[in-house]
C-alpha cells in the first residue's frame, strides 16, 4: 500500500448549475445550487484515500463550520488529518464555482486560511513524509511553502509531484526537486520563459515539445502535460517521451477530474506500475471525476478505475 502525503489547500466550493457562463455585466438565471469539498490539497488526499493508499493532509482550515465539514469527510475516508490545523484568524478557503451544460466550469477562490500554511507546517510534518513513498503539491498555497516542502521531501527521499498550477513564479532551485510536473496546456506556456505572461493561453501545438524540453533542462525528471478530452503528452529526462488518449466518457462536470488525475499518478507510480500504466490509471481516474457533479463526489473509488480500465487494479501486473 502506498503512502502519500498531501500538501496543500483545502475549499467548500459553491457550485451553480448555469447554461454558460456569464458575459461581462450580464446575469444568467441559474439551475441548481450545491455545497460540497474541494480545493486542490483536499481533493488529491481525498482521492488518494480512495484508491487505497495511506493519505495524509497537511493544511489550513478556519475555525468554523465549513472547516469542521471538510475534515469530517477527509476522515470518514480514512484521510490522516493529524497535521491539518485549525487557525481561528482567517476562514476556510471558499471556491464558487460555476457548471456549464456543456460540463465546463468558472471558478473564483477566497483563499482564506490556505495562506497560513507556512515553513513551520512542513517542519511539524517531518516525519509523516519520512514514513511517505511520495509528496504531491498544488498552487493554491504559498509558493514559498510549495518550494520548502519540496525540499524536506527530497531529504527524506520522497517522491515529488507537483500540480503547478493555478500558476506562479517558482524559484529557480525548486525545479530540480520536481520528479513529477503535471501542467495544462496554458500552465506550460506560463512556465516556459519564451512564453511567460500574465496571460494563460494554449500553445500552437508545434511549440509544445520545445517548451516540454526547456523545462526539462531546469531538473524536472518527468513532465506531463495533460489535454483534456485530448489526453496529454508525457515527457522524460531520459527521452522516452509518449502521448496518451483520454477515455471516452459522457462529461457532465470537469471539477476536480485534474486532482484526480494527479492522485491516481501518484499513487499508481508510488506502488511501482510502470509510467506508461500509471498514465493510463490516471486518466481513468480524471475520466471518472468528470461523470460527477462537484470535486468530493465525484472523485472515483478503487474499484470504479478497475471497472472503466476493464481491469482488477486490486493487485496489479507491471507488465505494459
Amino acid at each position: 500500500m502506498a503512502a502519500i502525503t498531501v500538501v496543500g489547500s483545502l475549499n467548500m466550493d459553491l457550485v451553480m448549475r448555469a447554461p454558460r457562463c456569464p458575459k461581462r455585466s450580464e446575469t444568467v438565471i441559474g439551475g441548481p445550487f450545491g455545497i460540497a469539498g474541494g480545493g486542490k490539497g483536499s481533493n488529491q488526499a481525498l482521492a488518494a484515500a480512495r484508491l487505497n493508499a495511506l493519505s495524509y493532509m497537511i493544511g489550513c482550515v478556519g475555525d468554523d463550520e465549513f472547516g469542521r465539514r471538510l475534515r469530517a469527510v477527509l476522515v470518514e475516508n480514512g484521510v490522516d488529518c493529524s497535521h491539518l490545523q485549525i487557525r481561528k484568524e482567517a476562514a476556510t478557503g471558499t471556491a464558487v464555482i460555476t457548471v456549464t451544460d456543456a460540463g465546463d466550469s468558472s471558478i473564483v477562490i477566497s483563499q482564506g486560511a490556505n495562506v497560513l500554511l507556512d515553513e513551520s507546517a512542513i517542519v511539524r510534518a517531518k516525519e509523516i513524509f519520512e514514513s511517505s513513498d511520495a509528496v504531491l503539491f498544488q498552487m493554491e498555497i504559498p509558493p514559498e511553502t510549495v518550494a520548502a516542502g519540496l525540499k524536506v521531501a527530497r531529504q527524506a527521499d520522497c517522491k515529488t509531484f507537483l500540480s503547478a498550477e493555478p500558476p506562479f513564479s517558482l524559484p529557480d532551485e525548486v525545479w530540480q526537486g520536481i520528479d513529477f510536473l503535471i501542467l495544462n496546456e496554458r500552465a506550460l506556456g506560463f512556465y516556459a520563459s519564451a512564453k511567460k505572461s500574465a496571460r494563460l493561453t494554449v500553445p500552437p501545438q508545434s511549440e509544445i515539445s520545445n517548451m516540454a524540453l526547456e523545462i526539462l533542462e531546469r531538473g524536472v525528471k518527468t513532465l506531463v502535460v495533460t489535454q483534456s478530452a485530448k489526453g496529454g503528452l508525457v515527457f522524460q529526462k531520459n527521452g522516452d517521451n509518449f502521448s496518451f488518449d483520454a477515455f471516452n466518457i459522457r462529461a457532465v462536470d470537469h471539477t476536480g477530474a485534474r486532482d484526480a488525475f494527479c492522485a491516481g499518478l501518484c499513487v499508481a507510480s508510488s506502488e511501482g506500475m510502470s509510467l506508461r500504466r500509471a498514465v493510463r490509471f490516471a486518466a481513468a481516474c480524471g475520466a471518472l471525476a468528470c461523470t460527477k457533479i462537484g470535486a468530493h463526489p465525484s472523485l472515483p473509488w478503487r474499484h470504479q478505475v478497475g471497472a472503466l480500465m476493464g481491469e482488477s487494479y486490486d493487485s496489479y501486473d507491471d507488465e505494459d
